[in-house]
């Protein structure tokens, strides 16, 4: 069997912030945010190195809930692969975990992107896509400055895991190999003004988004 990526979506927080959780949003014509994430991650599938190698299944996308999970759930299309993190209430971190350890026996590299990250195109994750391999520890930068989606190989997802803690991701391993890792630039693929870095935490932030925030609040809270 030919090796695949893992795509991972975290999105398990309860969005105090937000009034809601983030992984409940909505663009204006209904469609969910996840959703959104997961058919943009799948069309970055179809044009890639990762798509001709000639496996049946190529790529898995995963989504982490948390918060409100019982109705995000059906939010999401059947060709992704839920999983829950019972501890969401901890961070970001504990999310990240369960993500990278759901990951398939056979993924060579496993990439991850933040739910209130809307922007993200299809072309940056064909662009990571393309540098996928064991060892690898790659991230797209938006106009010279990192951020998400972010690739980790195969061989570092135990460290990633391991350097995982309350709010902070794999920030800590992203540090400590920095000399290794591997910026690709995505500024281009935005309209002047836009970052992919844009996320959206407020209420008002996602009314600019053009994001609709669900009326019934928290059903969760931490």
């Amino acid at each position: 069997m030919k090796r695949k990526v893992s795509m991972i979506v975290l999105a398990a927080g309860c969005g105090s912030r937000m009034g809601a959780p983030k992984a409940l949003l909505r663009l204006p014509m209904g469609t969910s945010l996840l959703e959104h994430h997961v058919l943009t991650m799948a069309q970055a599938t179809q044009t890639t190195k990762a798509a001709a190698r000639g496996s049946e299944d190529p790529v898995e996308i995963i989504v982490v809930l948390g918060a409100s999970a019982d109705r995000a759930r059906p939010l999401i299309p059947e060709s992704a692969r839920v999983v829950e993190n019972p501890d969401f209430a901890t961070g970001m971190g504990s999310s990240l975990q369960v993500g990278l350890r759901a990951v398939a026996a056979d993924t060579e590299a496993a990439i991850v992107t933040l739910v209130d990250l809307p922007d993200t195109p299809a072309e940056a994750y064909r662009r990571l896509l393309e540098h996928s391999g064991t060892e690898v520890l790659a991230r797209c930068t938006w106009n010279a400055t990192p951020g998400h989606p972010v690739m980790i190989g195969r061989e570092l997802i135990p460290r990633a895991i391991a350097a995982c803690h309350d709010e902070t991701g794999a920030k800590d391993l992203f540090r400590e190999l920095s000399s290794q890792v591997l910026g690709i630039e995505c500024g281009d693929l935005l309209p002047l003004g836009v970052s992919g870095n844009s996320d959206v935490d407020t209420a008002a932030e996602a009314q600019a988004h053009g994001l609709i925030v669900p009326t019934t609040g928290m059903s969760d809270h931490a």
